[in-house]
């Protein structure tokens, strides 16, 4: 702790970071450049020292209380360190405040966002409608209404809001895939896979379908598609590792000779990544990790 501490003064005082000491030099001559500020802060998150990230940001948001971009930043950044609700609180206040429709819809769907991942459902359901009030046409937050919805275990309702999605963009395979979950959650099994079929192969949109189905302790059903997948390829290491993992919870023995897996193997999924429409700060350790068998996922802002 006291050398990380020597590293941070080092680079605060410039004498390891010549950058550092270029922008601390010009957020000196120009202390009202909130940009500035913004930059010294991204520059520090670069390189690996958050807490400095942090630090300067929440002062920047502190001298400048009306800056959206300061907010967003800080949100951004808190968020990638899983401080959802620290996020939120940084953003509650604030994000009703202007008159920019544009910037007041990115701050509500990363309103929504940080409420969901700081399990506030009702809240994050709250923020989408506002958001889709303002913007009815955007898919992406019809997306991540379906996805609050889906978390509720409001089913019915967050089909409809992925259909939506895909109405508006039919190209979404964000939406899609999550359209995928909820169908195979509702039991409509063969329009599930019909939709992974649209992302994946045969074998995999079979064993995405079966891991849906396990989310929910479904392994006899999720046992069903994992043997279909293997009969399209019987080796394909979704669906051998998912049936293992069908295995160890039914205590049946696999249908096939299950083949080692690779070392760090991770449990598979459909779809991993959110969009972002701008620059995210990447995922702390411990942060963000995408370990479910299966998930549907959000999507931040696709424009400015």
């Amino acid at each position: 702790m006291v050398m990380r501490r020597h590293i941070l003064n080092a680079v605060e005082t410039g004498e390891s970071d010549p950058v550092a000491a270029r922008l601390r030099g010009r957020v000196r001559a120009e202390p009202n450049d909130v940009g500035l500020r913004l930059q010294l802060a991204a520059h520090y998150g670069q390189i690996d020292l958050q807490e400095l990230e942090l630090e300067h940001l929440r002062l920047a948001v502190e001298r400048f209380p009306l800056s959206w971009e300061a907010r967003r930043a800080l949100a951004g950044v808190l968020r990638a360190a899983t401080l959802s609700a620290q996020a939120v609180e940084t953003l509650a206040g604030f994000v009703r405040s202007g008159d920019d429709a544009a910037r007041d819809l990115e701050l509500l769907n990363l309103l929504g966002i940080c409420q969901d991942e700081a399990g506030d459902w009702k809240a994050g359901e709250g923020a989408f409608r506002e958001a889709l009030a303002l913007a009815p046409e955007r898919d992406y937050l019809h997306n991540n209404l379906g996805f609050n919805l889906l978390e509720q275990g409001r089913v019915g309702e967050a089909i409809v809001s992925f259909e939506q999605a895909l109405k508006r963009n039919p190209r979404s395979a964000v939406a899609r895939n999550n359209l995928g979950v909820a169908l195979a959650r509702s039991s409509a099994i063969p329009e599930a896979v019909r939709h992974f079929e649209n992302l994946v192969d045969a074998a995999t949109a079979n064993s995405n379908a079966a891991a849906a189905l396990m989310e929910q302790n479904r392994y006899h059903e999720g046992r069903r598609l994992l043997e279909a997948a293997l009969d399209h390829n019987p080796r394909n290491p979704a669906a051998l590792a998912n049936l293992k993992l069908v295995s160890e919870h039914d205590r049946k023995p696999a249908e096939v000779r299950l083949r080692p897996l690779a070392s760090g193997w991770k449990r598979p999924l459909a779809l991993l990544r959110r969009t972002f429409g701008f620059s995210p700060p990447k995922p702390r350790e411990g942060g963000d990790r995408q370990e479910r068998i299966a998930m549907s996922s959000k999507e931040l802002s696709k424009e400015e």
